[in-house]
């Protein structure tokens, strides 16, 4: 029999630890500086203007003023003027028509007695439409003033601090060749 060497080997094991490292951040809140001011509306309205006309209604009462009263009647008599005239002709043609019988003179004297004087118009007319109202309004004077808003900030940086982690290698087992030598018997 040959005899054998033995050889046994074992590996090497290296062994590792580590740890992470860790960031620790604060970052603080923001300054902010807010002011205001807010929206007004600044408004005048004056009363508007009112005008009253009741001369008519006076005229209709007693007569208006003594110009108008007087105006009125010499108005009228241009009028009363040129029926006066159709009425001379009218009883002038009626005296000289022959085809009429009996005595028209009597009847046209009765007739002027029971008309008597002419028809004017001393006072003004009598309606509900102789008051005038006038109202004149006032334009508004409104003025707007826009608000404000006045926003600053003052942004803090961050505060940033990183604690290093650790790596630690070392030999959890060694390496080792084992060699056995071979058992010679010699005393053969």
């Amino acid at each position: 029999m040959v005899p054998f060497i033995s050889v046994q080997s074992q590996k090497g094991k290296i062994g590792i630890h580590s740890e992470r490292g860790q960031y620790e951040i604060r970052r603080p809140q923001p300054v902010l500086n807010i002011s205001s001011r807010k929206p007004e509306i600044i408004a005048h309205n004056r009363p508007g203007q009112l005008n009253i006309d009741n001369s008519r209604t006076w005229e209709a009462l007693d007569g208006g003023n003594m110009e108008v009263f007087w105006s009125r009647i010499y108005s009228q008599y241009k009028q009363i003027a040129q029926q006066n005239i159709s009425e001379i002709v009218a009883q002038g043609n009626q005296l000289g028509d022959l085809r009429i019988k009996g005595n028209p003179i009597p009847d046209m004297a009765l007739d002027e007695f029971i008309e008597g004087a002419p028809d004017l118009q001393v006072y003004g007319e009598a309606s509900v439409d102789n008051t005038q109202f006038n109202y004149i309004p006032n334009d508004p004077d409104i003025q707007f003033v826009p608000g404000e808003l006045n926003v600053q900030a003052q942004i803090q940086r961050p505060d940033i601090n990183f604690h290093r982690g650790s790596v630690n290698i070392y030999m959890e087992q060694y390496p080792k060749v084992t060699i056995t030598p071979p058992v010679i018997d010699i005393s053969a």
